[in-house]
């Protein structure tokens, strides 16, 4: 629509003063509407930060019943090639892990006395402390798992098993028992390569 238009809409019919102010900005909205097919606020752009230019990646936004695969990110996703790398550097040292678990054993269960209260707190102090120490090991790409069972001494049998997929290669365990004159302990650690 051009102004003539909205001048002959207006003396047409005989719209006058401030009716024909509100005609002009009726008209104008539409005009601003078909304009390609949006308004004047959706035609604005965000500002570039960072200095990063967009990048497309993967999103879907739906067009008349299609859909496109382009979003927009400031930064490019970060992507990990392939090591290829099927053998650990540094294997599960056993008696090494050995050692550190009877040092921990010799200065937090000797003399230790039996009560309900302190072998809880003494199992999960035991477990942090072992885990502590054979991560500090750095062993390459090996899952640790600590496994701390205290049992009251009281003239009983003790069974424990544990079964899981092995792969006898590169997996390890480590089993120390000890005993004292009201409870024992066993301290299990699983060296479980990753790939």
């Amino acid at each position: 629509m051009s102004e003539s238009k909205f001048k002959s809409v207006a003396m047409d019919s005989s719209i006058t003063g401030t009716k024909a102010q509100s005609a002009k900005s009726l008209s104008f909205i539409q005009l601003r509407k078909t304009s390609k097919g949006l308004s004047a606020s959706r035609t604005k752009h965000r500002k570039q930060s960072y200095g990063f230019s967009t990048v497309p990646s993967v999103g879907t936004h739906s067009k008349k019943g299609s859909t496109l695969i382009t979003t927009e990110y400031k930064r490019p996703q970060l992507v990990y090639l392939n090591t290829y790398q099927l053998e650990p550097r540094v294997r599960f040292n056993v008696p090494h892990v050995t050692n550190a678990i009877n040092k921990i054993l010799d200065f937090f269960f000797e003399d230790f006395r039996y009560t309900s209260a302190e072998a809880n707190i003494r199992t999960m102090l035991i477990a942090d402390e072992v885990l502590r120490a054979v991560k500090n090991m750095k062993f390459d790409r090996f899952r640790i798992i600590c496994v701390v069972t205290l049992a009251q001494r009281r003239a009983q049998s003790y069974n424990n098993a544990v079964a899981f997929l092995w792969d006898h290669e590169f997996d390890s365990v480590v089993d120390v028992h000890r005993e004292e004159h009201t409870a024992l302990i066993q301290v299990t650690v699983f060296g479980v390569y990753l790939d």
